[in-house]
């Protein structure tokens, strides 16, 4: 299929995939990603790097207003998008791929490129394997605040895992949507879902529950499970199709999702912002997957 090769403001498709380039080595686990799921939903991929003007006069040295400087970095933020476009190409020729180059901050820019979208897809870095991964100032501000599903992709990870998606289960209402969301995910994966609820300090027969395989504990265990199959039961019947497994773990939430997730192709959580630009909008479980997940991580904002 044939591709636009326009590198500025390119308006997004409607229900795009969204793959936010840096031009760094980390663009291309966010490429092969991005295509993969657009090419998996049918979807067209918008690819998108953000040429903020601000950048020659700190790598430069140069005045801002160089004409030269101007244009120097344009030249290279039209070769990241060219390349990642023949790279999309190349492993998939049929797949609808549109760029844009839009000016300003890249935070900015890539909010406005994810309105619309289906999916916003964006990096994340790795010291090494030994240690979490370090979310940067563009990627946490998009993934607080972009009202579409945002996914973070390690740097290191495959297109894809064991065909597990994975999905935090609290007994809320927006777990059960975030359990729906999981059922269409796992659709184009493995037709696996699990879910995973934790319990960290429980009370039971006036003692605090500490002694795993005890009376208290398995009691404990119980009424989560049951809360969580409660939680999942409509959605999951009308889903035959999916295989669900309930997990239910004794720890922090965001720890028992990560044990569970490791080699899953992706981990679903929510945000608990209040909207807008005012204060935190990620919630500390969301903060600590963020920093602690292997795989793809899917960002779901609370819904009102």
């Amino acid at each position: 299929m044939s591709t636009d090769a326009s590198t500025h403001d390119t308006p997004t498709p409607s229900d795009a995939v969204v793959a936010a380039l840096d031009g760094s080595h980390r663009d291309d686990a966010v490429i092969d990603w991005a295509a993969a799921e657009a090419t998996a939903l049918g979807a067209p991929l918008h690819l998108v790097h953000a040429v903020d003007l601000g950048t020659p006069l700190s790598a430069y040295g140069e005045l801002l207003t160089s004409p030269e400087i101007v244009e120097r970095v344009e030249q290279e933020s039209t070769k990241v998008v060219t390349e990642a476009r023949d790279r999309v190409t190349a492993a998939h020729p049929d797949l609808a791929v549109t760029t844009a180059l839009p000016t300003g901050s890249p935070s900015g820019a890539l909010l406005h490129a994810a309105e619309g979208a289906r999916v916003l897809v964006v990096g994340s870095a790795r010291k090494n394997k030994a240690e979490c991964i370090v979310l940067g100032t563009t990627s946490l501000s998009v993934v607080a605040h972009t009202p579409c599903p945002v996914v973070l992709v390690p740097e290191d990870v495959g297109t894809t895992g064991d065909g597990r998606v994975v999905v935090g289960i609290d007994g809320s209402r927006n777990s059960r949507l975030a359990f729906r969301h999981a059922l269409d995910a796992a659709r184009v994966r493995g037709h696996n879902v699990t879910t995973v609820t934790s319990w960290n300090v429980e009370v039971e027969n006036g003692v605090v529950v500490t002694e795993p395989g005890s009376p208290e504990w398995q009691t404990v265990e119980q009424r989560y499970r049951e809360m969580a199959e409660r939680t999942i039961a409509e959605d999951r019947a009308a889903h035959p199709d999916i295989d669900v497994t309930v997990e239910v773990l004794h720890g922090r939430a965001a720890d028992s999702l990560v044990k569970i997730a490791e080699g899953a192709d992706l981990l679903l959580v929510g945000s608990r912002g209040r909207g807008g630009f005012r204060g935190l909008l990620l919630g500390s479980v969301t903060q600590r997957v963020l920093a602690l997940a292997t795989c793809p991580v899917a960002v779901l904002h609370q819904q009102s």
